[in-house]
């Protein structure tokens, strides 16, 4: 585990760079992050896709605001309603076992109340891959599953597997490397994707 850690901060010494000019990057994304998650927030105005359409159940009738897309073991998800509730034999299976994921999808008005938002310029097609790498990440047929609270958030399934090397965290990270963001090129932590941003 201390070398797992350590390769992490080493990684991050070493970010793979954008090489698209500032003054291109007209567009703006958001990661919304706590001490163990990251997730990537769009504004629903301004996406290329009608998430209305695709996540009617969460979304209803809004048409303005935010998703804030996150992905993560499935038993973690559903069983964990907050980190102080997570089992050690849970932490340990989702680690060390490919276990099945879940898309979290939460639907804010606003975002600038949260303190831990970190905002990523970047041009019309670094969001466009985004979006679509975000999209992929959903099963072919989007099917959500509600934990027993009344957040607005919902989990959907997503066909890939969670273990030591696949973390939620990298894979928010992996997403902003393919589409041009500059990042560490192994984000496990939070604090990899959130340290390497520009």
């Amino acid at each position: 585990m201390i070398l797992y850690i350590v390769l992490s901060y080493i990684l991050a010494l070493f970010p793979l760079n954008s090489n698209i000019p500032l003054d291109k990057k007209t567009e703006t994304i958001h990661i919304l992050y706590n001490d163990m998650h990251s997730d990537i927030v769009i504004n629903i105005e301004e996406s290329k896709y009608n998430w209305q359409k695709l996540l009617p159940i969460l979304l209803k009738s809004e048409k303005r605001g935010y998703l804030a897309f996150g992905w993560g073991d499935s038993e973690t998800y559903l069983n964990t309603p907050s980190w102080s509730d997570l089992k050690t034999t849970t932490a340990l299976k989702a680690l060390f076992i490919n276990t099945p994921s879940l898309m979290h999808v939460t639907y804010y008005r606003r975002v600038d109340r949260f303190l831990y938002l970190k905002p990523i310029k970047v041009s019309i097609a670094q969001k466009d891959k985004i979006e679509r790498k975000i999209l992929e990440s959903f099963g072919d047929k989007i099917v959500f599953k509600k934990r027993g609270d009344e957040y607005n958030h919902i989990f959907y399934n997503s066909p890939y597997r969670y273990n030591l090397i696949k973390t939620c965290n990298t894979w928010t990270g992996d997403i902003l490397r393919e589409s041009n963001v500059t990042m560490s090129y192994w984000t496990p932590f939070s604090f990899n994707v959130i340290d390497t941003l520009p």
